[in-house]
């Protein structure tokens, strides 16, 4: 670059920009299996509308419409953002290439912020609340005329042949689950529609059950898993049903991620006094509970 000036700044600006949404586009972020997208306009947004819509009726005379459920479930927006620091020198030297890395990893990370958040969600399952007041991994969730319900399940092992079993029970858990007409919520479940999220510890497990040893007793038993390794109980494991638009968790977008920079040589004083160039990004969302009756905990305890 050399002299640092307007058009310099500009170029480099949208150089580092480009690199940025470059990374964050082809970021896989799995979040997007797990959670909803939803939008949000103001700082706490109620999001009273989940629960299940009705069912099909014959129409005999008057339609009877249902209006939102009367849960009050509110989820605060979140400010996040992330910050590299560029010395003026490399950028009077030519040196802006030894930032490409950063800014391109600025941008997988960000694309891949809301997994982490899903995760931490996930994990506190057992203590944090969902709109219906009870916690998200609970075994007497009710609503209407569903009875009480369960989305905890208690396992019984951590061997591959225990862990077959143990999935074919959850998937039939979800069948078994009711809306609050005493409906099933789940009416059918294709080979795409579930996902199993499991720690560290159990991928060879889970391995083993996708792709068994020669001569192994456990039947192959084909089944989509994703290792989340910020999950820290080794034993227990979780079963996702991705079926529906309405998935078990929210991500609420206030403010979308955007590049921003801070690097006026003139108006910053950071600049002026201390050399330093700043680019970054930042956004304003929050990730919450959707569906509890879209997720199951496979506790082994």
């Amino acid at each position: 670059m050399g002299e640092m000036n307007a058009s310099t700044l500009i170029a480099a600006q949208k150089g580092f920009n480009a690199l940025f949404r470059e990374s964050f586009d082809g970021a896989r972020g799995l979040w997007v299996r797990h959670a909803m997208e939803v939008a949000s306009i103001h700082l706490i947004e109620n999001q009273n509308w989940l629960g299940r819509v009705p069912a099909m009726r014959e129409w005999i005379d008057t339609k009877v419409a249902v209006g939102l459920s009367g849960f009050d479930y509110a989820v605060k927006n979140k400010d996040w953002e992330a910050t590299i620091e560029i010395d003026r020198n490399d950028f009077e030297d030519d040196n802006l290439g030894l930032y490409t890395p950063r800014i391109r990893d600025l941008g997988m990370r960000a694309k891949q912020h809301p997994d982490s958040l899903v995760s931490l969600r996930r994990r506190d399952g057992v203590t944090g609340l969902c709109y219906d007041g009870q916690f998200f991994y609970d075994t007497d969730h009710q609503e209407g005329d569903s009875g009480a319900q369960s989305n905890k399940l208690t396992g019984t092992g951590i061997t591959a042949a225990l862990v077959r079993a143990d999935l074919f029970a959850a998937k039939a858990a979800f069948f078994k689950l009711k809306d609050d007409k005493g409906e099933p919520f789940v009416q059918q479940m294709g080979p795409q529609d579930i996902v199993a999220v499991i720690p560290a510890d159990l991928l060879a497990i889970f391995d083993e059950l996708n792709n068994p040893a020669p001569g192994s007793t456990v039947p192959k038993t084909p089944i989509d898993y994703e290792v989340d390794p910020r999950l820290t109980d080794a034993k227990d494991w979780y079963l996702d049903f991705i079926g529906f638009p309405v998935k078990p968790f929210l991500k609420q977008n206030r403010k979308a991620v955007s590049f921003v920079a801070l690097d006026d040589p003139n108006a910053t004083e950071t600049v002026f006094m201390k050399k330093k160039l700043y680019y970054g990004v930042e956004g304003r969302y929050e990730v919450a509970y959707g569906l509890w009756q879209l997720s199951m905990m496979i506790n082994n305890t």
